[in-house]
């Protein structure tokens, strides 16, 4: 018996240790710990606008153009335009030479004729911008909202001061005897002027006559080089013409 009793749990000591690794390879390996998943990528306005040309979630801002840059892919061909039009302005058709624009601008010639074939391509351009680009953009603002058919015009003279225009029309005069291209610009703009004030005579309700009439009297004192009185300035004349052909008689 006390034989028969020792082999008995020497058999269950083997069993134990035979189950035994068993138990461990059944057991699960612990599970690696899961990656955060991945955020969705911005649609902020930052964001969205890196995606552009920007790498996503850090957008380099566009530094903006001004004069005293160099290269011709920092300028734009309305950076030359807009530098034709300052030296005309300053110093009529005469001053615009390409010499004094790439002095202005800070660029070599070669940065021109990135952007025009030829000088007389650019003035035509110069040209075209005056009538086409130049003044729509002036007559847009003064017929932007519900305004009066005069404080239209008001809005009208204010924003050509702002922006300089009376000298810029009176150099494109100049230029216009001497260049077809200059005169058949300039024709352009006044047909778009007379348009836009004909059309307010009219909402003041003047015929269309009256109206074409008063029309080109008001173009005629805005442009015309008169003398001063005293210290008066040019846009107290055309304020005081205002008035008086924005009143019906009787």
């Amino acid at each position: 018996m006390p034989s028969a009793a020792r082999q008995r749990a020497a058999t269950k000591a083997d069993t134990r240790s035979a189950t035994l690794p068993t138990k461990l390879a059944a057991k699960p390996a612990a599970k690696p710990a899961a990656k955060p998943a991945a955020k969705p990528a911005s649609t902020s306005p930052a964001a969205v606008s890196g995606a552009v040309g920007d790498p996503v979630g850090a957008p380099t801002p566009r530094r903006r153009v001004t004069v005293g840059d160099s290269g011709k892919d920092r300028l734009g061909r309305t950076d030359w335009i807009d530098a034709g039009a300052a030296i005309l302005r300053e110093s009529g058709i005469t001053g615009v030479k390409l010499a004094a624009l790439t002095a202005r601008l800070g660029v070599s010639i070669g940065s021109f004729y990135h952007h025009f074939t030829s000088f007389e391509q650019y003035l035509g351009d110069l040209a075209d911008h005056y009538s086409v680009e130049r003044v729509r953009f002036e007559l847009d603002i003064a017929s932007a909202g519900k305004l009066g058919p005069v404080a239209r015009i008001r809005r009208l003279g204010t924003v050509s001061l702002q922006r300089d225009t009376f000298r810029l029309d009176q150099a494109m005069r100049v230029w216009a005897t001497m260049d077809a291209r200059a005169e058949i610009n300039l024709r352009r703009a006044e047909a778009l002027v007379l348009v836009f004030l004909e059309q307010a005579f009219r909402d003041l309700g003047f015929g269309a006559k009256d109206a074409a009439l008063r029309a080109r009297i008001l173009l005629s004192v805005n442009i015309a080089a008169l003398g001063t009185d005293g210290d008066k300035p040019h846009g107290d004349y055309f304020k005081a013409a205002l008035r008086l052909l924005a009143t019906r008689p009787g």
